[in-house]
């Protein structure tokens, strides 16, 4: 990336579940039984005490709605935060991309776009399709567009439903998901200083096991021919994807946080909360404090790409963080595909 000025964020934002469409463990698996899945006599607090889902929302909104609730929240809040005028239409750069898409087309940064009421000949607008590393990678692309273009302000947001889109009651992976969306607004300022902001970025795939872990009953591939599903859901090789997750993941995160200075800072780690235990791992290898591994995956579950802004935005109201802290964001999902990203708090 080439460091032009700060890239920080200024406004946070997720769409705000409703206590009445929370499930918990007991719940799942309940309906999971009365669906004829085997729920192997697993227990609620087998759930916690594998994966650390507590419940999950499970909501009544598409994936669009989940990410409009969260743009237009991180729009107030840095109307909010910022001196000077800022709205909407202000914004230059509107990326989206998540695991579970409303439609292949057409895009839904596009439909947001209209939503915002942003000018059609002032805005780019796209959608990143990267599985649970979506929000990571329209991010770090955001960033660099900004920098290039001399871009002011930017939106990066996602929407998952993949609770109730993509969450086939057939296997105990029923128990991972949950619905909701969350987004940042950016912005970039040429002066500033570089050492703050999103400070370092890096994009790693490995397609040699691109199949662990995909769509089925989604797309065009008639998946549904060959594969006995009841309805869209994902072949995972779970165990393998664990392994794979704590070792590059720590690995790519070491060799980035050697490059900077780190000395003064509180470090925490924003990962992608696929499962409680893997990510505490990937915090004890980088010498973390428990405590300073951010997740929402006990109350929230597995919301994908969505994940790590939710946390930010929850984090960000709470006031967590203060001048110097260094942010791990880190994603991956299926690909292979990790992307990391640094960002010291200003």
């Amino acid at each position: 990336m080439s460091r032009k000025g700060s890239v920080h964020f200024i406004g946070f934002g997720e769409s705000i579940p409703q206590p009445e469409q929370m499930v918990s463990n007991d719940d799942v698996l309940r309906r999971l039984a009365e669906q004829g899945g085997d729920t192997r006599g697993k227990t609620g607090e087998d759930t916690e005490r594998l994966i650390g889902i507590r419940t999950r929302w499970w909501s009544q909104l598409s994936s669009t709605e989940h990410a409009l609730d969260a743009a237009r929240t991180a729009v107030a809040d840095a109307q909010r935060r910022v001196d000077g005028g800022f709205e909407a239409g202000r914004i230059e750069l509107l990326h989206s991309g998540g695991s579970t898409p409303d439609h292949v087309f057409p895009a839904c940064a596009c439909q947001l776009q209209g939503e915002l009421g942003i000018a059609a000949d002032s805005c780019e607008a796209r959608d990143i399709s990267l599985a649970c590393t979506s929000w990571i990678d329209a991010l770090l692309l955001a960033a660099s567009r900004m920098r290039d273009k001399g871009l002011r302000y930017g939106l990066v947001v996602t929407g998952e439903s993949i609770g109730t889109r993509l969450n086939a009651p057939t296997t105990l992976s029923y128990c991972l998901w949950g619905d909701g969306g969350g987004a940042v607004v950016l912005e970039h300022d040429p002066a500033g200083d570089p050492e703050y902001g999103i400070i370092a970025d890096r994009a790693i795939s490995d397609g040699q096991f691109a199949d662990w872990t995909r769509s089925i009953g989604l797309g065009t591939h008639l998946d549904h021919e060959t594969v006995d599903y009841s309805d869209a859901s994902m072949g995972t090789h779970g165990k393998d994807i664990h392994r794979y997750a704590i070792r590059v993941v720590t690995s790519v995160i070491e060799r980035m946080l050697a490059e900077v200075d780190t000395e003064l800072a509180r470090t925490f780690l924003l990962p992608h909360n696929a499962n409680l235990g893997m990510v505490r791992q990937i915090g004890k290898r980088l010498d973390l404090s428990p405590d300073n591994v951010l997740t929402r995956i006990v109350e929230r579950g597995n919301t994908s790409s969505a994940s790590i802004p939710i946390t930010l935005a929850h984090h960000a109201a709470r006031e967590t963080f203060r001048r110097g802290d260094l942010l791990v964001l880190a994603g991956f999902g299926g690909g292979m595909s990790i992307g990391i990203v640094l960002y010291r708090w200003p």
